[in-house]
């Protein structure tokens, strides 16, 4: 197998071009988050490790398109553009009204609110970019899907074998500490990647020349239980449910046949992990959520989860905070943290959820607004999937976005860098190019 897949790489590798080399750098790179200049008054700066190769590729790019040599990206939708700006709108009005608010600009409204999304709205151009300037886009999308799963599972595995290493190790494996949140420092964060690795490899059953291979998918369905019991997002497990059902809509017997005895020894193998952890003092075994779970039926055991009671607290002060502001325009960003220290006398929890903050920050116009742009997304998206054509990337990431809004209601979800990227892959649309971006 190895010998196969290396030279199934060397192959592929040899025919890549510049955008080839860019998807497959942010496939990797996009599943990778660190957070700087945390300090004590502010919660610090979320970047995907993308989003510091982005100036380099953003240079790179605007050279070739001021040399002429590449071609500005080209979208299916006749007004997408149009959308982005009246999005960018809606942003800058907030940050304005959180500076007439508050009587200061927020550094947390500033950075990570409005400078975050001009660089999702880079990645979106970014992606268009590419799909305008290849040659193959079938082989283009079906390159990120690969690397893009390939690169979770690979992680997911590592995770699961990490663990049961770490107590015969000489040397410390760090993975094995993190929680499992892979290489996004948070669970939940690592839960969407998982979501859009799943409904990839669904997708690639229906794909005629999917490049996911199948190693790969065996990796998944044995790491899968593991994943479920040490990452312990709920949201996670009903959304896997969902997505269970999805993948038995077709040949369920013979899907069945490849899958579940996978399954079944990943099953045994996340039982086995009991044993591990039994004198364990590692933070990942802890199994917060679902100890809380197990208990919340005892006689005098926990009240109810630690993060879920910060949540109830941060929907009532945004609710708050919005009650005693104009509801069409919101209270501006950076203003719930203030309001809260005053409220309560501390800062507990952000606002954990993304349609509940575009209200209470950018109002009922901006919430409108964000929700019929993703409408737009989705809509353009099936017809491309569905009525133009019979594309199973534009397929898969129609359920992501459907499953991204259903997460949306219960996390803070619109910053997630691979989505935009991946939905500006999808809506952009190629031109007879003889060779992407000549040099």
């Amino acid at each position: 197998m190895t010998n196969s897949m290396f030279m199934s790489i060397k192959s592929h590798v040899s025919k890549f071009e510049t955008p080839h080399y860019i998807v497959v750098i942010f496939a990797i790179a996009l599943q990778v988050q660190i957070t700087l200049f945390a300090a004590d008054d502010y919660l610090g700066l979320r970047v995907s490790v993308a989003d510091l190769l982005l100036p380099f590729i953003g240079s790179f790019i605007l050279f070739s398109l001021l040399k002429r040599k590449s071609n500005w990206p080209r979208w299916c939708g006749k007004y997408l553009v149009i959308w982005l700006i009246i999005l960018l709108l809606v942003m800058s009005t907030a940050l304005l009204n959180g500076y007439i608010v508050n009587g200061f600009l927020s550094n947390w409204a500033f950075v990570n609110k409005y400078v975050g999304f001009l660089i999702l709205l880079s990645y979106i151009a970014l992606g268009g970019w590419i799909v305008t300037n290849t040659r193959d886009v079938s082989y283009i999308l079906s390159l990120f899907t690969s690397v893009f799963t390939g690169f979770f599972v690979l992680s997911l595995f590592a995770s699961v074998v990490v663990f049961f290493l770490q107590y015969i190790s000489p040397f410390p494996l760090w993975i094995s500490d993190y929680a499992w949140d892979g290489f996004m420092a948070n669970r939940n964060a690592y839960m969407v990647v998982f979501v859009m690795a799943f409904i990839f490899i669904i997708w690639s059953y229906a794909d005629k020349n999917s490049l996911i291979p199948i190693w790969v998918k065996s990796l998944f369905w044995l790491s899968m239980p593991m994943f479920f019991i040490f990452n312990e997002s709920r949201t996670g497990w009903i959304v896997a449910a969902l997505l269970a059902v999805i993948l038995f809509l077709k040949q369920p017997l013979l899907r069945a046949k490849s899958v579940l005895p996978l399954l079944l020894a990943g099953s045994i193998l996340a039982c086995s992990s009991y044993y591990v952890t039994t004198n364990a003092t590692s933070y990942v075994l802890f199994g917060r959520q679902m100890h809380y779970l197990l208990k919340v039926n005892e006689a005098g055991g926990a009240d109810g989860y630690m993060g879920d009671n910060r949540r109830y607290l941060a929907v009532e002060d945004g609710m708050d905070l919005f009650s005693e502001h104009n509801p069409l325009i919101g209270a501006g960003l950076g203003t719930y943290k203030p309001f809260q220290i005053e409220k309560r006398g501390e800062f507990v929890e952000i606002i954990d959820f993304t349609a509940l903050w575009l209200l209470v920050e950018t109002g009922l116009l901006g919430l409108g607004v964000f929700c019929a742009f993703f409408i737009m997304c989705a809509w353009n998206l099936y017809r491309c999937g569905y009525v133009l054509g019979n594309s199973s990337y534009h397929r898969a990431v129609l359920v992501f976005l459907i499953m991204f809004g259903a997460m949306s209601l219960l996390h803070e979800l619109m910053y997630t860098r691979f989505l935009w990227f991946a939905m500006g892959l999808a809506l952009a649309k190629s031109i007879k190019v003889k060779k992407s971006v000549e040099y």
